[in-house]
């Protein structure tokens, strides 16, 4: 990333981190309006477009590109906290991919915390994940998800696997939050200066989205299940950020399992930098990776694509 715009989102991040801690803080609710309307007016790639469809009971933003097909599809579960993030502000990213791979992609609209409390967010992820595979039976899925959605993603195979269900035959992390144990690592260990989110916040957002649950429940901290079975993997972190502990232990734990992994370690990069790949080249570059790792159609790496 170019030092001056890695300045000015530091700058920027600190600045918000200094309000909020003197009381400034957004609830949920404002945080996702603002987010919806921020996402609204990002330009999708040039063949790209949006439009809202339902499986499995679940809303779901569907992608296509005009040069694509549903022969494979992507399935990207959106961060934002449990509490905020939508077709709306994810559909950049997930447009760039569709492009690069020739996929059909979906962003599944799980309720939100904190009007939704586990398993709910999760338990939409099953359902419309399932829905998917009723709708085009036998074919494959490539699933992904950054931050919270990469929580979701691996909790949803642990889902699947547990429950003898056809797996993705793919899966692609983003600065997942892997563990929401209060003693994690990432918790414990917050090294991040260029992040609008701190140790705090994970213990806030993890409170709304856990509520009685223990933390440590496979299916909330995926970083305490079983990984035998996952398909191979690919984790892209910054060595910077706040979640870096839970890609580096995950991965591990991967690995520890025979399970192939592909870990990415970026620098000087804030969280989930890949949704911005219009202005950020180190975002286009990292979904190039993704698509790449996922079997996409065409090799895109170095290759010029507008958008």
């Amino acid at each position: 990333m170019g030092k001056v715009h890695y300045q000015l989102v530091t700058t920027y991040y600190r600045l918000m981190r200094k309000l909020r801690s003197a009381g400034v803080e957004p609830k949920p609710q404002q945080l996702r309006a603002a987010a919806d309307r921020l996402g609204a007016i990002y330009p999708m790639p040039v063949g790209t477009s949006l439009s809202m469809t339902n499986l499995g009971g679940c809303a779901a933003g569907k992608v296509s590109y005009r040069g694509g097909s549903d022969e494979r599809l992507l399935v990207f579960i959106h961060g934002g906290g449990f509490a905020f993030g939508s077709a709306k502000t994810h559909r950049v990213a997930v447009a760039h991919l569709c492009k690069f791979t020739g996929m059909t992609g979906y962003i599944p609209e799980y309720r939100l915390t904190p009007e939704y409390q586990f398993p709910t967010p999760l338990q939409d992820c099953i359902d419309f994940y399932e829905g998917l595979q009723q709708h085009y039976p036998g074919k494959e899925i490539v699933l992904m998800g950054d931050s919270a959605g990469g929580n979701l993603a691996a909790a949803l195979t642990v889902s699947l696997r547990e429950r003898g269900k056809t797996l993705p035959t793919r899966l692609v992390l983003m600065s997942p939050w892997l563990d929401l144990a209060p003693d994690s690592e990432s918790a414990r260990r917050n090294r991040d200066e260029d992040s609008l989110f701190d140790s705090n916040d994970l213990l806030h957002y993890s409170r709304l989205y856990l509520g009685d649950h223990n933390p440590k429940d496979s299916e909330i901290s995926p970083l305490h299940a079983s990984v035998e079975g996952f398909p191979p993997t690919q984790i892209q972190v910054a060595q910077n950020e706040l979640l870096y502990y839970d890609s580096l232990a995950f991965a591990k734990k991967l690995e520890e399992a025979g399970v192939s992994v592909d870990l990415r370690v970026e620098q000087e990069l804030f969280h989930s930098w890949q949704l911005f790949p219009n202005f950020i080249p180190e975002a286009r570059a990292s979904l190039e990776q993704a698509a790449n790792f996922s079997g996409s159609s065409r090799s895109v790496q170095g290759s010029p694509v507008p958008g």
